[in-house]
């Protein structure tokens, strides 16, 4: 076993035995799940990868919606297993085939990427794996039907996620009375499945045109030409712009409209006090629409050599939205709708890496904004990681794209408010090898720090040797430019 990601190997749906068997008995009509009641539709994504369409359980839980569920590519067990062994031969596999859902849900025996663990297996499964077998097992899932009666575990993660589902739903009822009260012809992003080519700058929407055989050839087109419409700041690190100044506008707007209904949301995560979970309200949709149209083949040819296995099958992604503030400004309290305080953590944000394989970062306002720009150091378990690398600035509708474990940090906003998209984007089957410690969880192993220590690079919550390394740096030439850096 090795701690270098590149030279481990995790077979993909279209270089996997069984994920082309099952794929090809969809396409010849020999492996069909039509009769099975659940099941809405299945197709085929791409070589060795089908997607089954559910719906089933609850019509209040579970089966209020439609759940797509992915089958192709190695199967990841449950601690127990040890895949990276079984992908050589040397052991039985617990999970034949990769089997997850491709939408975030909650569901007793499903990991936070969606995979479907170990108990998923039957041993006649395992001998015998099929398309409508797994359909069948799936399906009692979201019944809760897989047991002799559902299980406290199973009942107490459906109350769960019937919490989350009520908020969509509930949501997506106040924004469509408010759009026909309204007599407005447009309608809320919440109900889209897809983003309109118009919310695109124009060089890049041919990424986004899939449905027919001239869109596609032009999307060919712009994928070759992609390297030519992003400017490089640092190593790894790129701008372009993506959004007119239109969408960036109607997403300010759909949270705005969110956050007035005071219905519960989750913040984005532990460094950011404001903004939302956008997958949460509604918007899950439109953002994997991003992430399958653009981030997913932008970072194969941006960083295929660099990060070759990190970034070869981005397939899901945790996506939110983060403000930062400045209160001096009395324009901002005009817009926002949460309240705020000098001291609420919205000024800037501590230097830290990601929790994503690829982040891409877009401003999307608000207009009268200044400063507070996006620092970037090295990458985490390099030599350099703590030594300044670039500062970017933020325009609207401009996007920041860069791996997770880049260290980064918001500079303090000086005057205004500034909203931006943050999409996590990660990769399944790279997570489930990690999680089994098959590769380093961070992309690296961990490097000696050999590098210069800029102490605009430093966190205090994040390194442990803060207190440290500012005795050991001169506190009067740089400490000022700290000031107000650092909120916890």
């Amino acid at each position: 076993m090795t701690n270098n990601s590149k030279s481990l190997v995790l077979p993909q749906p279209q270089g996997h035995a069984l994920s082309l068997k099952l794929a090809a008995g969809v396409v010849s009509g020999s492996n069909s799940t039509a009769s099975l009641s659940g099941v809405v539709k299945t197709r085929v994504v791409s070589p060795g990868l089908v997607e089954l369409t559910l719906q089933a359980g609850d019509p209040s839980s579970y089966g209020s919606r439609t759940w797509p569920l992915r089958i192709g590519g190695a199967g990841i067990g449950d601690d127990e297993d040890n895949s990276a062994l079984a992908m050589l031969g040397c052991l039985v596999i617990r999970a034949p085939i990769a089997v997850r859902f491709a939408v975030p849900i909650a569901l007793h025996g499903v990991d936070d990427a969606g995979f479907c663990d170990a108990s998923f297996w039957s041993e006649r499964m395992r001998e015998e794996p099929t398309l409508e077998n797994i359909a069948l097992k799936a399906i009692q899932w979201l019944e809760g039907s897989h047991e002799q009666g559902a299980s406290e575990e199973w009942k107490n993660t459906e109350r769960h996620a019937k919490k989350g589902l009520d908020v969509i739903q509930n949501y997506v009822a106040i924004r469509k009375n408010e759009f026909s009260s309204s007599g407005s012809s447009s309608i809320p992003l919440v109900t889209l499945q897809n983003i309109s080519l118009e919310w695109i700058v124009p060089a890049l929407r041919p990424l986004f045109m899939r449905t027919s055989a001239e869109s596609i050839q032009e999307r060919a087109r712009a994928l070759l030409d992609l390297k030519q419409l992003v400017t490089e700041i640092g190593p790894g690190i790129y701008t372009f712009d993506l959004f007119t100044p239109l969408f960036c506008d109607l997403l300010i707007a759909e949270v705005d409209a969110f956050e007035a209904t005071k219905l519960p949301c989750r913040r984005p995560n532990t460094m950011n006090k404001l903004g939302l979970v956008v997958n949460d309200i509604g918007l899950e949709p439109i953002l994997t629409d991003i992430l399958e149209s653009l981030m997913d083949p932008i970072c194969q040819i941006l960083y295929g050599e660099d990060a070759p296995i990190i970034t070869s099958a981005l397939d899901h992604h945790h996506s939110f939205i983060v403000r930062y503030r400045n209160e001096s400004n009395n324009t901002t309290k005009k817009h926002s709708v949460v309240a705020a305080t000098d001291d609420d953590g919205s000024r800037g944000l501590d230097m830290h890496h990601d929790a994503s394989e690829a982040t891409l970062n877009v401003c999307l306002g608000r207009d009268g904004f200044t400063s507070g720009g996006l620092r970037f150091c090295g990458r985490y378990g390099d030599a350099n990681h703590r030594s300044t690398g670039a500062l970017i600035s933020h325009s609207k509708g401009r996007a920041i794209l860069h791996l997770g474990r880049h260290r980064h940090g918001a500079d303090d906003i000086e005057s205004g408010e500034r909203i931006n998209l943050i999409m996590w984007a990660r990769n399944s089957a790279y997570r489930g090898a990690a999680a089994f410690g098959h590769v380093p969880l961070d992309g690296t192993p961990q490097r000696k720090e050999t590098g210069v220590v800029d102490m605009l690079c430093l966190s205090k919550s994040n390194d442990r040797d803060y207190e440290e390394k500012m005795k050991l740096l001169d506190p009067t030439s740089q400490r000022a430019t700290k000031k107000n850096k650092y909120i916890f």
